[in-house]
C-alpha cells in the first residue's frame, strides 16, 4: 500500500495536471490492472454456527476464503481435537465483474462432539503468492449431554437345537 502511495506521488510530481488527465484517458486499462494488482485482497475467515454445545448436538464449522486470485490452493485445515467429523463439503464461486475476479471458496464440516469439556478449533491458513493467510482459534465448550437408555442386548428367537439326521439302518444286499 506505501508503494502505491510513494510511486503515485512520484508519478504527479513528474507531470502537469494536463498531461496526467490526457495519460489518464489513454490508458486506463493500464492504470486499473495497476491498481487490481496492487490491491489485490484475500481474505479467510473460520465460523462455528454454536460455540456452546452438549455432548448431543452436531456443530457446523465454515471456513470462507475470499481473494482477487482465480485459483485458491487448498487450505490448511485444523485437526477437530475433540470432535469427529460426519460430513463435509465444498463450494466455489468465481465471478469476473469490470475485469476484475471474485473468488469464494466455502469449506463446511458437520462435527459432533466426542467429549465434553473446552476444546480449541486451532486456526486455519491459506498461503497465496508468498503471503500466509490465517484464521483467529475458536472456542467450544462441550457439556454433557442427556444420558441415552442403553440399548438392550437384542434378544434372538429361540432357535431349535440342531439334530442329526436319525441313522436307519442301510439295508444289506446279499448276491
Amino acid at each position: 500500500m506505501k508503494k502505491v502511495i510513494i510511486l503515485l506521488v512520484i508519478f504527479m510530481s513528474l507531470f502537469t495536471p494536463l498531461e496526467i488527465s490526457i495519460f489518464l484517458k489513454n490508458h486506463t486499462s493500464f492504470l486499473t490492472g495497476f491498481i487490481t494488482e496492487a490491491f489485490a485482497q484475500t481474505s479467510i475467515k473460520a465460523e462455528v454456527d454454536k460455540t456452546i454445545v452438549t455432548t448431543d448436538d452436531i456443530i457446523t464449522y465454515k471456513l470462507i476464503i475470499t481473494s482477487s486470485e482465480k485459483n485458491i490452493p487448498e487450505p490448511q485445515l485444523p485437526k477437530f481435537t475433540g470432535f469427529k467429523i460426519i460430513s463435509s463439503a465444498q463450494s466455489s464461486t468465481v465471478s469476473f465483474i469490470k475485469g476484475n475476479v471474485k473468488t469464494i471458496v466455502v469449506y463446511a464440516f458437520v462435527l459432533i462432539p466426542t467429549d465434553k469439556g473446552t476444546f480449541k478449533i486451532e486456526p486455519s491458513s491459506i498461503k497465496i503468492k508468498n503471503e500466509t493467510y490465517s484464521t483467529g482459534t475458536l472456542e467450544i465448550e462441550v457439556k454433557q449431554g442427556k444420558v441415552k437408555p442403553k440399548a438392550e442386548p437384542e434378544q434372538k428367537p429361540p432357535q431349535p437345537e440342531e439334530t442329526q439326521p436319525e441313522t436307519e439302518e442301510q439295508p444289506q444286499i446279499t448276491l
